[in-house]
């Protein structure tokens, strides 16, 4: 099992935009959602929600058999769940998800008991 990890900003005014995503996902899209990381492959996904000097940021966990191939596999389904999903993404952090301008992340620590 591997872990993937990325900390994006919420674009000032819209952590209201942001609940609301949040609140859809796990409400009217559920189904959606669910099934997107599954054929993702995604096995757990945890966001959090983190108060900073720099502004409110939203901070994501992701762990699945292979991390990077889940977020490939993520990043090029075009269904309209998806172009919905990253385009409010995109509104509410102001980055482009899908785009290359995205970091990839350097595990340096993982304790499991």
């Amino acid at each position: 099992m591997s872990l993937y990890a990325f900390v994006a900003p919420i674009q000032p005014g819209m952590n209201e935009e942001f609940r609301a995503f949040v609140a859809e996902l796990s409400g009217p899209r559920k189904a959606e959602y669910e099934a997107s990381k599954k054929s993702g492959g995604v096995e757990r996904e945890t966001i959090f929600l983190q108060r900073t000097p720099m502004g409110e940021m939203v901070v994501v966990v992701q762990e699945a058999e292979d991390s990077k191939k889940a977020v490939d596999s993520l990043r090029s389904m075009q269904d309209p769940f998806h172009v919905w999903y990253f385009q409010r993404l995109k509104d509410i952090h102001g980055t482009d998800v899908l785009g290359s301008g995205v970091p990839n992340n350097e595990l340096l620590l993982d304790y499991r008991a």
